[in-house]
């Protein structure tokens, strides 16, 4: 299927050369010593795709702790998100994956007769054909998009549906108060938002640090690659702590990267994937100014939040938010 704006120049943009530039233009220094190196769309390079998949294996532990308990809540809360979305609207979802989530809110949608034109979003040409495929299986028209989360609120057309923004789990590896402002220009003056956490007194920390410090470390190897580094050689104590963060300390650096400001001996923050408390979830909503909300709360390890007209929000903020126990 053709995706929306799958030109040439699009094909050349999610190229190697060009995950390299966006590497070096990323790393950026946040304190004497410390480098942040966090962008997650780094995590897509071509060809790391089998990588991503490989750990949401069943029968891999991160599949355990963390695929699995996702799909089982979402299956349950479906019924839910769909009452309260519109009979009919655009279904905007950011970084589907391979893990076909979205056919439970397809079920719902046939369910309470409801309709939607169904745009996954991915720079990944694998899981956006494989998001339209799945579509397509439950009678859903899709028009895939390739284009990174920040480039949307200039690629997509006005629409006079209201949108419905999905990211899902994937808001954890962003800092929350940049990503809560993307996704509210991404769904507009009506739309609806809807991300999922999971939340830190309610899983095993110290296990998914573990599992995150093991299955992580291919897809860390390869970002550092990126920047001229080799894992096994120019860096050390890679590792992934309590906080579900990926570091390492630098032994060796090349010129280009002594340009930025790096030196040896400086920690570099490669990825993160975090998990706050309930607490911590709802005071970050509150500080993006976020007072129209529904969570969802089935007191399992996720909880999920749908965010209602999120471009709205109230920047003095308010703390007016419903909870719906399952």
């Amino acid at each position: 299927m053709e995706k929306i704006n799958d030109q040439k120049e699009n094909k050349e943009k999610y190229s190697l050369g060009w995950f390299e530039e966006r590497a070096f233009s990323s790393l950026k220094k946040v304190s004497d010593g410390i480098f942040d190196y966090s962008d997650s769309l780094l995590l897509y390079i071509p060809g790391s795709d089998e990588e991503y998949e490989k750990v949401q294996h069943e029968g891999n532990p991160y599949h355990e702790i963390v695929t699995a308990p996702e799909r089982e809540y979402l299956e349950r809360i479906a019924k839910d998100i769909v009452a309260r979305l519109p009979d009919n609207f655009e279904y905007i979802d950011l970084g589907p994956g391979s893990e076909h989530k979205e056919q439970f809110l397809f079920d719902q949608l046939a369910e309470q007769g409801k309709k939607c034109v169904y745009r996954p979003v991915d720079i990944s040409e694998k899981f956006l054909d494989m998001a339209a495929s799945h579509a397509e299986k439950q009678n859903i028209t899709a028009e895939p998009i390739r284009a990174s989360f920040e480039d949307l609120p200039d690629v997509l057309n006005k629409s006079d549906l209201p949108r419905f923004v999905s990211l899902g789990l994937t808001y954890s590896n962003y800092k929350p108060q940049e990503i809560l402002e993307l996704l509210a220009d991404i769904a507009d003056s009506d739309g609806y938002v809807f991300i999922n956490s999971q939340i830190r007194e309610r899983v095993d920390i110290k296990r998914l640090a573990e599992i995150y410090g093991k299955d992580v470390v291919s897809i860390a190897t390869a970002k550092l690659k990126l920047l001229g580094l080799d894992a096994e050689v120019d860096v050390e104590d890679l590792h992934a702590n309590e906080g579900v963060e990926m570091w390492c300390t630098v032994k060796k650096v090349t010129s280009r990267l002594a340009e930025i400001g790096l030196k040896v001996g400086d920690k570099i923050l490669l990825f993160q994937s975090l998990r706050p408390s309930l607490e911590k979830l709802k005071r970050d909503l509150d500080r993006a100014g976020f007072s129209d909300y529904t969570m969802f709360d089935t007191e399992e390890s996720f909880v999920g939040v749908l965010l209602e007209k999120p471009s709205q929000r109230n920047m003095q903020s308010s703390q007016m938010s419903n909870s719906v126990q399952i």
